[in-house]
Formats: structure tokens, sequence, C-alpha cells
């Protein structure tokens, strides 16, 4: 028979196990215990791992602030001359490969949006990244100018290439010297021969007549198209392109490049001694008489395979050709 006495008693102990509510108030007090030690953590986790962002942020934010007329003329200059920039990666060694050439479309808070020309490939994560922006050196208030550090604001890809790219305006605007080497000016032609073709022939360049050349004593022509070495040295070369006609030429664009093979005459034996390579276009300019000046990078270096008819594979070329600093070391020695 059923006890009602026991029927209260275990109702009562019912009430009691269950006096301050259920069990998920004491979830909310354990995810809120998480949140108090874990928040902290993670943000100073964060901010050490993007503290050159941040304060790169703070600095451009103070630099705005004393330095705005400034910057805000330079930025009209390159903006309304469409003035191209080299944008870099900028290694903790120094400047790093190259991303693309780009101009600055507009600013807008404290961001300079890019007008993409010509992008080269790369793996890398973009947002954040610290980049150097180069240019032809200008002048503003009796101060040259040719660089600028900044980083990737944002990055827009599609299907794996650059679209769309967002830099944070610059701290400072300075003059970077870039040049490694010493150019040595060339007052002999006949100590010369340059042969050119087309970047695209690389791999069958040595069985095609060269696209352009210079042109022996005995065979210049005053009016004839042909090459002329302004000045040369272990990292690049200066040419001009005299008469040029363009339906017989190249594409001589910035960024294009030329298979080179440059042959210079030894000042102790008078034999000539050559080298082939591959040279990216990295200016190109207007020059007396109509001609067109080249400034060429020396970016790889041909080494011919082992048997007949077999071509030629290339080295890239990190600082400078061996051979031609040797070359060039002893015509110095010789004057």
């Amino acid at each position: 028979m059923f006890d009602p006495v026991m029927q209260l008693d275990y109702l009562r102990d019912v009430q009691q196990t269950f006096a301050h509510g259920s069990g998920r108030y004491d979830l909310f007090e354990v995810f809120f215990t998480i949140l108090k030690y874990v928040v902290p953590v993670v943000t100073v986790v964060a901010a050490w791992r993007y503290r050159s962002y941040l304060q790169y942020l703070f600095m451009a934010f103070v630099s705005r602030v004393v330095h705005g007329p400034r910057h805000t003329d330079i930025e009209k200059y390159l903006t309304a001359k469409g003035v191209m920039l080299e944008v870099h990666f900028l290694d903790p060694s120094g400047i790093g490969p190259m991303l693309c050439h780009a101009r600055i479309s507009s600013v807008f808070s404290g961001r300079l949006d890019m007008d993409l020309i010509q992008v080269r490939p790369t793996a890398r994560n973009l947002k954040g990244q610290q980049v150097i922006c180069l240019c032809k050196p200008f002048s503003y208030k009796g101060e040259k100018y040719n660089s600028f550090v900044s980083h990737i604001a944002y990055a827009g890809r599609k299907g794996g290439a650059l679209r769309k790219l967002v830099l944070l305006a610059p701290v400072r605007y300075r003059f970077t010297i870039r040049r490694k080497h010493t150019r040595q000016r060339v007052t002999r032609q006949d100590m010369f021969r340059i042969k050119a073709w087309d970047g695209r022939k690389r791999s069958n360049f040595w069985q095609q007549r060269p696209d352009i050349q210079t042109l022996t004593q005995s065979t210049r022509n005053p009016h004839k198209m042909q090459l002329r070495v302004g000045n040369i040295s272990p990292g690049g070369i200066r040419l001009y392109v005299d008469n040029p006609k363009q339906s017989e030429l190249p594409p001589l664009k910035e960024g294009y490049t030329l298979v080179l093979r440059i042959s210079i005459r030894q000042p102790k034996t008078k034999k000539f001694v050559y080298f082939t390579v591959l040279g990216t276009i990295r200016s190109r300019f207007r020059g007396k008489g109509g001609s067109v000046g080249l400034g060429i990078q020396f970016t790889a270096m041909a080494e011919k395979n082992a048997g007949e008819g077999t071509g030629y594979s290339w080295r890239t070329i990190k600082e400078e050709v061996g051979p031609l600093a040797r070359l060039l070391a002893d015509l110095r020695s010789s004057k």
C-alpha cells in the first residue's frame, strides 16, 4: 500500500535538489570563465604576431598629423603624373622579389588604391606584408625622393592571380640608393659587341639572327638601326637603339626580357670573350637624336648544355655576372 509520508519525503528531496535551478546555469559560468582567461591570451598573441603592422598604423597616424601637407602634395604628384612604381617585398635581408608594377589611382582614408600594370605570380599570403615601392627620383622642396615603405592593407585575388591591391599610406618618403655596382662608362664602342634577341626566343635564339646588334666600325652607318653601349656594370647595362624601326624591334617595354650576347675585347690578348645573359628592361627613355635608351638588369646567365645542339640552360643571377665583373676589372686596370 502506498505511504503518503514517503511520497512527501521524496518530493521534498526533489525540491531541495533543484532549489537553485537547473545545471545549464553552471555551463554559462564555465563559458564566461573560459572567456575571462582565453580572450586576454589570444589578444596578446595576436598583438605580438601583428606588432609590426600595428606599430606601422600608429606611426602612420602620427606622421599624418605632423607631415600631412607634405605627404598630401607628394601623393597628388604621384597620382597626377601616373608615376610607375615597382612594388617589392621588403625582407629582413633587404629589398626582396618584385610583386608588381603599379600606379597610384587614388588616395583615401590613409590608403593607396593601386592600379596594377604587370603582376608577378607569388604564393605568399599578401595581407599585412611589408613592401617597398620604388620609382624614378623626383624632387620636392629641394629634397630627392624615390621610394616609400608600406604594408598591404588589402589584396584581392581571382583564380590565384592578384587583381586588386591597396596599400597603407607611408610613414615617410625617402631616397633609397638602389645600385650595388658602379657603372663603367663606355667611350670605345669597338671594345663591345652586343647581339639582342626577343626574350621569347630564349629556347632557340642561337638558331636565329639577332633582332638588333652593334655594328663594327667598317659596317657602321649613321642611318642604320644599331645598338650602342652607354655604360655597363656587373649587374646590368645601358643600351641605346639608334634609328629605331618599331616594325623590326622586339617589345622594348619595362618588364620585358631580352637575350643578350655580350662580347668584350680583352685588353691583353686583344681577343673577344663573350657570355650570354637574360636581361630585364627596368627603364626606357628617349636618348639623343631620337634613339631609345634602355636600362637593363641581368637576371639569368646561359650555361651551354653538354652535347652538340642541345641548347642552353639558364641560371638565376643573384647579384652580379662573375665573368663580367672580372673583365671590367681588367679593363679598369689597363687604363
